[in-house]
């Protein structure tokens, strides 16, 4: 049975690009691997609300702008 995949997280990786950021450059702010900031933007995993906050908090924006 195949895992259900989430939806893509397109807003993020626009706003990432946006701040001219590198997938490793958020990670590092955000404090999770660049591995993981590229599982959020592909939707193979979603981040926990806690990591939601920091993300939001290191693109200047709020969580409603990312997912």
């Amino acid at each position: 049975m195949k895992k259900k995949q989430s939806k893509p997280m397109l807003e993020l990786k626009i706003l990432r690009v946006r701040k001219g950021m590198t997938q490793a450059d958020l990670a590092e702010k955000v404090g999770v691997s660049q591995n993981t900031i590229s599982l959020y933007e592909a939707g193979n995993r979603f981040p926990r609300n806690s990591v939601l906050e920091k993300l939001a908090a290191a693109l200047e924006c709020e969580v409603k702008d990312i997912i």
